[in-house]
């Protein structure tokens, strides 16, 4: 993870900030319980100018300085105060138990209120799947992965072939 956040600062020292967001982004879906994560994500955005972003990121953390809860009143005032939309943005897949206690209040403040205003509580699974898939097609051997290709490229030269058959059939009666 160290490595990964020398590169995101490199980029950023380097104006690739778009860049940094995204790793930034990818990093957040891998490791949803690390609020350093989430914190240089909302910095970023705030110093970039984008203040509602940075409110999205910031949303589970303490408004210990001005610019803070002004940035997530900016983006709760974006999404009309919807607990349903502010979940949906923040996509948190990772522990509750594992966040600080005022993370832990706004996320049930949210939850709540998506339950009253829409009777929906959205829930992220994580994403053990993808990563499940991903290591199962590393453990193909090159021997199943060409098995594969050559089931296939048969399965089309015989209907290629049908096709062929048909058609000089129908050109021998006619």
């Amino acid at each position: 993870m160290k490595e990964k956040l020398a590169k995101i600062e490199f980029d950023i020292k380097n104006g690739l900030k778009f860049k940094a967001a995204d790793r930034l982004r990818n990093m957040i879906n891998q490791y949803p319980n690390e609020s350093e994560l989430w914190n240089r994500l909302a910095e970023l955005y705030y110093d970039s100018g984008f203040l509602a972003s940075a409110g999205k990121y910031w949303i589970l953390t303490e408004p210990k300085d001005e610019r803070i809860k002004k940035s997530v009143e900016i983006y709760e005032k974006s999404v009309n105060y919807s607990g349903t939309k502010i979940l949906q943005d923040i996509t948190f897949r990772g522990d509750k138990t594992k966040l600080s206690e005022y993370g832990k209040n706004k996320l049930t403040e949210l939850e709540l209120d998506s339950k009253k205003k829409s009777n929906y509580i959205p829930e992220f699974k994580k994403l053990t799947n993808r990563k499940k898939r991903n290591q199962q097609n590393e453990k193909r051997s090159f021997k199943d992965k060409l098995i594969e290709k050559l089931f296939f490229g048969i399965l089309i030269a015989i209907v290629l072939l049908i096709i062929i058959g048909f058609i000089t059939v129908i050109n021998w009666i006619f």
